[in-house]
């Protein structure tokens, strides 16, 4: 073992170690009443702070040093500080510095720095109106949800003037209007839903006040059109405002949780082959990360058209290996074939359990039976609880 003492002896030797650059460069300098300040010892200093300092370190010393000396007012300090570090410390800032480090500077030096800065404060001023010329003309700065809303005008509101609105002007009032498969196509995110939807619900108040004679300025407004067409008119906003509850449900699924996932469970889902969305049912798949370890599934086929429900009742809940669903209990789970697949998925979507139960699965005609738990390339992955 090694004693205190020769411990000791080790530590202060290291304190007292000396690098190359202290041995080449020597300690930082100073002058006082007992150090003269010389020519020669001034050189070697600015070769010293040159050789340790960045320029952004000679700044506070610079600007310092005009405020105590040379006693500029807070405006002119501002417009100094205006300028590029380079551009304040050119001509002053070895003398600044070494100033507040004792050195005697000769009064000519002084003055001769007293007329740099007073040309950088010249220089200052001039930059700090440009500045402010260049921010005053700058064009507005655009947030994000204004270049989604701006987005949303541009291609899906488009699409509704030319596709819906001109079609009623030309009397035609049957138009094809596919508002989700259009979403998805111009790329639009769920945050410009609602501003949509405003944007229709504004024609549908209109209409539906003609239609039902509710307001006189509206009936007139659309006397020229039959109570027969408006009511198409109101069906196919009807469909829209469905269809964009549809995408609000499928930007949900999609949205990744908050909470970090464990790893095993990344790994579980790694191999895992489905369908991300599919746009003639309008549905789209959830994250595959949030099956394992929860306690009931709903998939649904899109190319046999067979939903399955999968229930488990064990404590570690639901676990993926491979393509396959396990620990689900098959006496609890169930699939069946869906006539209107359409008409039923919503449901699947914003009901409890018990409400699909007595409300769907209690009044499906097909027949009933128990799934196998694989998982394909046609399936999407609806809900999971």
């Amino acid at each position: 073992m090694v004693s205190k003492a020769l411990e000791k002896k080790r530590v202060q030797g290291r304190k007292n170690r000396v690098t190359i650059d202290d041995k080449y460069m020597g300690p930082e300098p100073w002058w006082d009443d007992k150090i003269p300040s010389t020519a020669s010892s001034w050189s070697q200093a600015a070769h010293w702070y040159n050789y340790f300092s960045k320029p952004k370190d000679y700044v506070p010393y610079v600007l310092k040093y005009a405020e105590e000396v040379h006693k500029f007012d807070k405006k002119q300090i501002a417009a100094i500080n205006a300028l590029p570090d380079w551009k304040i410390n050119e001509g002053v800032n070895s003398i600044a510095r070494l100033h507040y480090r004792g050195f005697k500077h000769e009064e000519h030096l002084h003055e001769r720095c007293l007329d740099r800065l007073k040309e950088k404060v010249e220089e200052g001023k001039l930059l700090v109106v440009e500045k402010k010329e260049t921010k005053k003309n700058a064009p507005p700065v655009i947030s994000p949800a204004q270049r989604a809303y701006m987005n949303m005008m541009e291609t899906i509101h488009a699409d509704w003037d030319d596709m819906v609105v001109d079609s009623w002007m030309d009397g035609k009032f049957n138009p094809e209007f596919n508002v989700y498969e259009l979403w998805k196509k111009h790329g639009l995110k769920g945050n410009v839903i609602n501003a949509f939807k405003q944007k229709v619900q504004f024609y549908y108040d209109e209409v539906s006040d003609a239609y039902n004679k509710s307001c006189d300025q509206a009936v007139e407004a659309y006397s020229h059109i039959t109570p027969r067409r408006q009511k198409k008119m109101l069906n196919l906003m009807n469909n829209i405002f469905a269809d964009l509850d549809k995408l609000k449900d499928s930007f949900k699924a999609v949205r990744m949780p908050r909470a970090k996932k464990p790893k095993s469970t990344d790994v579980q889902v790694a191999r895992l082959q489905f369908m991300q969305e599919d746009i003639e049912s309008k549905v789209t798949s959830i994250n595959p990360v949030l099956i394992p370890t929860k306690e009931m599934l709903w998939v649904y086929n899109t190319k046999s058209r067979v939903l399955t429900q999968y229930v488990t009742t064990a404590t570690s809940g639901f676990e993926i290996s491979g393509t396959t669903i396990k620990n689900f209990e098959p006496t609890l789970s169930k699939m069946s074939r869906l006539r209107k697949p359409q008409d039923i998925l919503p449901d699947v979507l914003k009901f409890t359990p018990k409400q699909i139960d007595k409300r769907i699965w209690d009044k499906l005609t097909t027949k009933i039976g128990s799934p196998n738990g694989r998982i394909n390339k046609d399936c999407i992955l609806l809900r999971v609880i």
